[in-house]
């Protein structure tokens, strides 16, 4: 994969990281240019459910899907994820949010999220609601990649809605990787734990 980030590419913590923020964290990135990067973790689930974090909305009240911690910025703002499988573009008009690749697409207000709720196609196969993001200052994720911190992956629908714990979706991701990603999957962060 190139050096540029485009949205839809998902970052894998390397093995070692420590930080539990960011500990077997597979990232989706929603933006980056020259001025920074953003993006939200999709394999974070928390105990709140989305009706708890929305008690006054008439249908997601009762929705009882988990809420996703995206980051440890933001934690009063929400993002909606959801996709849809390959269509022709113009059957997605009207379709709220960013195609970031593989039928991911971000951004939705939340009306249009009750709505397909109410249709059968918001099932947390389809529609995550993610609490908070991820973000980086200009050139802070590019001097992190360059350190083997994070690991660039092409998009893929199945891991940002993937089930399971968040290790056991890292563990798929980093299986995808080229080169030996799957060996890098089973080593421990600290090296002395083995």
């Amino acid at each position: 994969m190139d050096g540029h980030l485009s949205p839809g590419t998902l970052l894998l913590s390397a093995p070692e990281m420590l930080d539990p923020n960011f500990m077997h964290a597979v990232i989706l990135m929603i933006h980056h240019d020259d001025d920074g990067a953003m993006g939200v973790v999709v394999n974070a689930s928390m105990e709140s459910r989305v009706g708890d974090a929305l008690p006054e909305h008439p249908v997601l009240k009762d929705v009882d899907a988990p809420l996703w911690q995206g980051g440890p910025v933001g934690l009063d703002s929400l993002q909606v994820l959801h996709r849809h499988p390959p269509v022709d573009a113009g059957d997605l008009v009207g379709v709220p949010g960013v195609d970031v690749g593989d039928g991911v697409r971000v951004g939705a207000d939340l009306d249009w999220a009750s709505q397909a709720i109410a249709r059968g196609v918001g099932d947390p196969g389809h529609v995550r609601f993610v609490v908070g993001y991820s973000g980086w200052a200009a050139g802070q994720l590019e001097d992190e990649i360059a350190n083997d911190s994070w690991l660039p992956l092409e998009p893929c629908a199945e891991l940002v809605f993937g089930e399971g714990s968040r290790g056991s979706i890292w563990r798929r991701a980093m299986a995808r990787l080229q080169g030996g990603g799957s060996s890098l999957a089973h080593l421990p962060p600290d090296p002395s734990w083995n």
